[in-house]
């Protein structure tokens, strides 16, 4: 990006941002190409990246059980964490046997309360953590389907905690539909969450409430005995 782009980003003055630029080049984090003159991440932010992903030290050994589960269902499988009620994605594993994918990169953010993977863990959040996020007005709508208003979140959240999985049903992305289940660690608090996705009418034609579901609670079980404690 240019220092332009930057500034008109963060609504701040292009001297300001130049100023940081600068200081954030000398410590190796960013560069600027010598032609354009546009600023872009450096090598040395992997270092960064991993550091943060070394904190889920368990994700290692998940990771071959997100790949099975991938294989069983023939879809996408994902695995995020929350951050102050904002759904991280931390890993992924695609699938092979079609051409239409969906994979965010790993530390992509996006809205909880429209995804499968959020919603899990908004279900099992402490209520010190859900209280800002409910006490919004109203809540982005990403889709016709999205879920917009507190009342209606909190009922479903209800629902989820009911039955140990959740669904997006278009809710975050017009033609895909996902189902997600929570990771539990010490004590059963909830500390990530898998998710199975894929185009809606593949998922619902494998059956989303029946097979689908039982091989992702199976996997969930399975990294929460092996993979986290």
């Amino acid at each position: 990006m240019s220092v332009g782009d930057i500034a008109h980003a963060l609504d701040m003055s292009t001297t300001t941002v130049h100023r940081l630029l600068t200081t954030l080049k000398n410590c190796g984090v960013v560069d600027q190409d010598p032609h354009t003159r546009r600023y872009f991440l450096a090598l040395k932010m992997l270092l960064f990246g991993k550091a943060i992903l070394d904190r889920f030290e368990w994700r290692s050994r998940a990771h071959p059980l997100l790949g099975e589960l991938s294989r069983q269902v023939g879809e996408t499988v994902f695995m995020g964490v929350l951050d102050h009620c904002d759904l991280v994605y931390i890993d992924h594993v695609d699938s092979l046997d079609h051409t239409l994918r969906m994979t965010p990169q790993i530390g992509r953010r996006q809205d909880a309360h429209t995804t499968a993977l959020g919603k899990v863990l908004l279900a099992h959040a402490s209520p010190e953590e859900l209280e800002p996020y409910l006490n919004r007005k109203d809540l982005p709508r990403r889709t016709p389907h999205s879920i917009t208003n507190t009342k209606a979140l909190t009922n479903e959240l209800g629902k989820i905690r009911e039955r140990g999985y959740a669904f997006d049903l278009q809710e975050s992305e017009i033609g895909i539909c996902c189902v997600a289940a929570p990771i539990r660690g010490v004590g059963d608090q909830v500390v990530a969450a898998i998710s199975v996705s894929g185009p809606s009418a593949r998922i619902e034609m494998k059956g989303m409430d029946s097979e689908l579901k039982k091989r992702l609670l199976e996997t969930a079980a399975r990294i929460s005995e092996i993979a986290v404690f």
